[in-house]
Order: structure tokens, then C-alpha cells, then sequence
């Protein structure tokens, strides 16, 4: 995996206002071929840029209440010799909790993944797993139990890290749940209704500090109108900077669902 201490580039839009270059590992999520062209032209800018590979899913049948697993896009879609292989639980999970969810029945759809994973990586093996699901916070517990059992059965030897949201934070022992379980999570603030207040960062960055547990920051590169008015992912990136006060911060990943992201990230800094 690249080292969380390297350079995220050395093209004139990786420095930030001062001038100095940013230390911190620095990402992008490839979910679909638009963004593969994205991540090829901001790699350009960025060489040492990341490529987080969405390679399969995991979700519940709601007319059987079984767990199903589909694939996604292999990891050498992108021009990276190790990238991190993403794998989506699709919201839901829970419903399938009381028989068919249980972790090993999880450990053995979540295997059939990374199973086709490793036989289209070939050439191309993969730096780190990463889990990315929007557990309700009533199910904490329970997804860290199945994370706990992934980690010892279809992702033994992986590097695994997980996804959070600032709900997720907020529960005290998230921390104890999750430490020593996986490398780390990443803490992603678009798409969940959390406005880039000051007061809501302010929050994020305390409550990412008391899980005392490394983290990346996932930032998403677009809009969306919804019933509740407009969005503002992209407020969330002038936050960086807090957020890289914190001890545990690793970096970031980007969402760009197809857009244009390097000159937003650049200003943020």
C-alpha cells in the first residue's frame, strides 16, 4: 500500500496556499469508466494519487431475505500497480439479520467477492480492502462483530479498512468497537445530510478524534438537488485543513461521480 506519508504530488496544484506540499496520502474512488478518465487526467497531476476500486457488492434480496453478492469493475481498470479494492454493502444489510446475515453467512457472500477479485487481480493485487457501508448506528455492534469475523475468515491477510459517517461518531464507544479491528475508517461527509457548518465541523473533527483511530477524510466532488434544497459536498473540502490537525488524520479520498475535482481541492488547500 502507499505509505500514508507520501507526497500526494509534485505538480504545481499539490501545494497548498503556503506553498508547501501536502504530507498526507491523498485518494480517488473509481466507480464508474467516467471515472476512470477522471482519475487518469488528476493523476497527472497528483502521481502519487490513489485509486479506490469498486469491485463488487454485497446486499439483501428483499423478495428472498438472502444476502447476494455481484461484481463489479476489476481492479486493473486504472493504471495503478496496487489499488485499493472497494466493496459496497448496500444499505439494507440489516433486514437480512435475522437468519441470513449472521456473520458467517456474511463472511461466506462477501467471499465470493473478493474470490472473483483476487482472480481478476492477476497481475494487479491489491493494496487494501475497504468495506464501504452506511450501517445504522442501532447495528454497530453488530457490523463490528461481522467485520471482526471478515477480518479473520475471507479477509484474513488483508489490510482492511471501513467506512463511517459522523452519526456513526457520535456513539461513544465507536472507537472500542472498531480499534484493532481494521486499519482505519474512512469518515465520509457527503451524501448524508451533514452540512459543512462550522459548528458541524467543529463536531466531525473532535468526535474523529476521540475514536483514537486513523481515518482519511472522503470527500465528494458533486451536487445534488434533493427535498431538502441543494447540497453542499463541496463545502466539506475547505474542512481538510481541520481535520489534518488531528493526530489520527491519514489523508483523503475523493468521490468525483465523473466530475472534474483537482482545481476544488487545490483552492481548499
Amino acid at each position: 500500500m502507499v505509505s500514508v506519508a507520501a507526497l500526494v504530488g509534485c505538480g504545481p496544484e499539490a501545494s497548498g496556499s503556503g506553498g508547501t506540499v501536502w504530507p498526507a496520502a491523498l485518494g480517488q474512488w473509481v466507480w464508474t469508466r467516467a471515472d476512470v478518465s477522471r482519475y487518469r487526467e488528476s493523476r497527472v497531476v497528483h502521481p502519487a494519487l490513489e485509486a479506490g476500486v469498486f469491485v463488487g457488492a454485497v446486499r439483501c434480496d428483499p423478495m428472498s431475505g438472502r444476502l447476494v453478492a455481484q461484481a463489479g469493475l476489476p481492479p486493473s481498470v486504472v493504471p495503478v500497480e496496487h489499488p485499493t479494492a472497494v466493496i459496497r454493502i448496500e444499505d439494507g444489510l440489516d433486514r437480512c439479520r435475522s437468519g441470513s446475515a449472521t456473520p458467517a453467512v456474511f463472511d461466506l457472500r462477501l467471499d465470493s467477492v473478493v474470490a472473483v477479485l483476487r482472480a481478476r487481480g492477476g497481475r494487479v493485487p491489491y493494496a487494501a480492502v475497504q468495506l464501504d457501508y452506511d450501517a445504522p448506528q442501532r447495528a454497530l455492534a453488530a457490523w463490528a462483530a461481522s467485520v471482526r469475523f471478515l477480518a479473520s475468515h475471507a479477509l484474513v491477510g488483508d489490510t482492511v479498512w471501513i467506512t463511517s459517517i459522523i452519526a456513526h461518531l457520535r456513539e461513544p464507544a465507536y472507537g472500542e468497537l472498531f480499534r484493532g479491528v481494521v486499519r482505519g475508517h474512512v469518515l465520509q461527509v457527503f451524501d448524508t445530510g451533514e452540512p459543512a457548518t462550522p459548528e458541524r465541523i467543529v463536531e466531525a473533527v473532535r468526535v474523529a478524534r476521540r475514536a483514537g483511530m486513523p481515518f482519511r477524510v472522503g470527500l465528494g466532488a458533486f451536487e445534488r438537488t434533493t427535498s431538502r434544497g441543494r447540497t453542499e459536498h463541496r463545502a466539506w473540502f475547505d474542512a481538510v485543513p481541520q481535520f489534518a490537525a488531528v493526530q489520527w488524520f491519514e489523508g483523503v479520498w475523493i468521490f468525483p461521480a465523473g466530475n472534474r475535482w483537482v482545481t476544488l481541492f487545490r483552492e481548499a488547500m
